[in-house]
């Protein structure tokens, strides 16, 4: 029968397959090793490497002449991680396919570190100062007296010593010695090494190639150091990032003229030269995008990125939502530093209309932006202070009012990530004081406090990502601050399972007024089930309230899909309040921190 037949036939297929497939399997040489830590084991596999390419069908008789090599190449990796007494048996052995290296090894005692004697010092005798740019490394080496030697410890540090002075301008540096002595008999070793640095060289002449765009005053503030300072190539890199951060530039190159230094070592100097190439002056961009919590986005936005050759700004940009509409100006004027700081002058719109309550808010405001080491927090925090005057319309319960506020504050946020699109390790702080003055163009005295965090870390498969919100005023009742600094929950970024807006502080009739404070947090587990999608599983909880005492927080739970598309991930949650009010979907688009 025809069934019959083709089973008969493609079973002796099926078992060659089979056969061929396991003989693949074994194909490869095999060296065993017994005996040997893991380092040292490792450290013999990297020294055999050339073994590698022997070919299975090698006989033994051939394989047998490489063993005094194969002996040499032991011994050195032994003594490259201080064993110098070991013993090793070496032999080879094949099966029908391949062959094998079996080795069995007696590392013995180690040799051990005795003095340690390392000076970076013009005269081998002047002890090293805490701000020498090579007091660091010394600090971290591991040349420590009782640790085992490490060959290449030694090797690292001589290499480092030589990186470091060329990295901060000590072109002239040499060792004036470098022994590593070994005593065998003793199992002991003693390092030596005066290493002189010579003069420091220092900036020469900073030459920068004009363009007609920008003026050479205006490009020269970006350079952190003057002609006459100590050489740095952290300086060097320093101005290069500054300057491609700053986005009038297309192209940057910093280049150091140390081949000027090579005819004129007298003068210790490092002219550096700085060409650039602008970016377009205006640029228009446009842009669509959706969320659940307030449905499809309509973006436009115009830059003019030098007005003049002082490097001002122009920005307008416009958002526009069935629920919320954005419309802002801004008029950007770089200060001292204009890598990091800047005068912004900016008056804007913004609209909002939820099932809870609707606003019509004018701004107009100043702000100064500027990077800062912040007391507590650490380095490089985006610090802005600004004061903003606004008058809102608002209606929430069918209850209409009108405000006007002058709202001065001060805020920081910092955003670290391995990735700023898909990080697996990373996250991202902002906090915020602010408050207004009835003596000062305000109906209300108030002062709020705002902090929210967010943190990404791998776990296992897959990411853990939370996220937490907390917030507080200082103001005599909910009522009276507008709707627009009140805080509301629920939502994709906030409590999902929950509309946008939709918890907060109640009335006496149980309608939704808002909260004076907020607390929310939220725990995610995201997982590839195939390349460029993902699952998750979440729980969020938090909820804005009058008073500490009323605290009543609200929780939703669900699943999830995430897409790493082109244009950035894209999520989609299926959410369920736990309160029993149902289930939401909840879309969102953009980065995760």
């Amino acid at each position: 029968m025809p069934g019959v037949f083709v089973h008969k036939t493609l079973l002796p297929l099926a078992l060659v397959a089979i056969t061929q497939s396991g003989v693949a399997q074994t194909t490869s040489p095999t060296i065993s090793i017994s005996g040997a830590d893991t380092r040292l084991e490792e450290n013999i596999r990297g020294h055999l490497r050339l073994l590698g390419t022997e070919r299975c069908d090698a006989e033994v008789r051939r394989l047998n002449r490489l063993l005094p090599q194969v002996s040499q190449d032991i011994e050195r990796a032994a003594q490259a991680l201080g064993y110098y007494h070991s013993q090793h048996e070496a032999s080879f052995t094949r099966n029908d396919t391949c062959w094998n290296l079996q080795i069995t090894v007696r590392a013995g005692e180690p040799v051990l570190i005795g003095e340690v004697s390392v000076h970076v010092t013009p005269d081998a005798t002047r002890p090293l100062q805490q701000t020498d740019p090579f007091a660091t490394l010394l600090g971290a080496t591991t040349l420590r007296t009782g640790s085992q030697l490490i060959h290449s410890d030694y090797e690292s540090l001589k290499s480092s010593l030589s990186a470091v002075a060329v990295e901060n301008g000590y072109f002239a540096a040499r060792f004036t010695r470098s022994e590593l002595q070994v005593d065998v008999s003793r199992n002991r070793a003693d390092v030596f090494i005066d290493f002189d640095p010579g003069e420091r060289f220092r900036f020469g002449d900073i030459r920068i190639t004009p363009i007609e765009a920008l003026s050479q005053r205006f490009i020269s503030r970006f350079v952190p150091f003057e002609a006459g300072s100590p050489y740095s190539t952290d300086a060097l890199i320093e101005l290069r990032d500054s300057l491609n951060n700053s986005l009038y530039f297309s192209d940057v190159a910093v280049t150091p003229q140390l081949d000027a230094t090579t005819g004129g070592l007298a003068q210790r100097e490092v002219p550096v030269s700085i060409d650039l190439a602008m970016r377009p002056r205006r640029s228009w961009s446009t842009g669509l995008g959706v969320t659940t919590d307030i449905g499809p986005r309509v973006t436009l936005a115009y830059e003019d990125r030098y007005l003049n050759r002082s490097g001002h700004r122009f920005n307008s940009d416009m958002a526009l939502s069935p629920l919320d509409q954005r419309a802002n100006l801004s008029y950007n004027v770089p200060m001292r530093n204009p890598g990091t700081e800047s005068l912004n002058f900016s008056t804007g719109y913004v609209g909002q209309d939820t099932d809870t309550y609707t606003t019509d808010t004018f701004k107009i405001g100043v702000s100064y932006r500027s990077t800062v080491d912040a007391w507590i927090l650490g380095k490089d925090w985006l610090q802005n202070i600004f004061t903003n005057y606004q008058r809102e319309r608002s209606t929430i319960n069918d209850l209409t009012e009108r405000s006007n506020l002058t709202i001065t504050g001060i805020n920081w946020t910092k955003t670290v990530a391995d990735d700023p699109i898909f990080p697996r390790r990373g996250w991202r702080f902002f906090t915020q004081v602010s408050g207004a003055s009835n003596a000062v163009l305000s109906d209300l005295s108030f002062v709020q406090l705002y902090a929210s965090g967010k943190y990404v870390h791998d776990l296992g498969i897959g990411r853990v990502l939370l996220r937490s919100e907390v917030a507080t005023s200082i103001v005599g009742g909910v009522e009276e601050l507008p709707v627009s600094i009140r805080y509301f929950t629920g939502g994709d970024q906030s409590v999902r399972g929950y509309q946008y807006g939709s918890l907060g502080a109640t009335n006496d009739d149980g309608e939704v007024i808002g909260g004076k404070h907020l607390l929310t947090a939220s725990v995610e587990y995201d997982f590839q089930v195939l390349p460029s999608w993902r699952g998750a599983v979440f729980y969020d909880t938090g909820n804005s309230f009058a008073d500490y005492t009323n605290l009543s927080l609200k929780a939703g739970a669900g699943v999830g899909v995430r897409w790493q598309s082109p244009i950035g991930p894209i999520r989609a949650d299926i959410a369920r309040a736990l309160d029993g009010s149902g289930f939401r979907l909840h879309v969102t688009m953009g980065p995760d921190l």
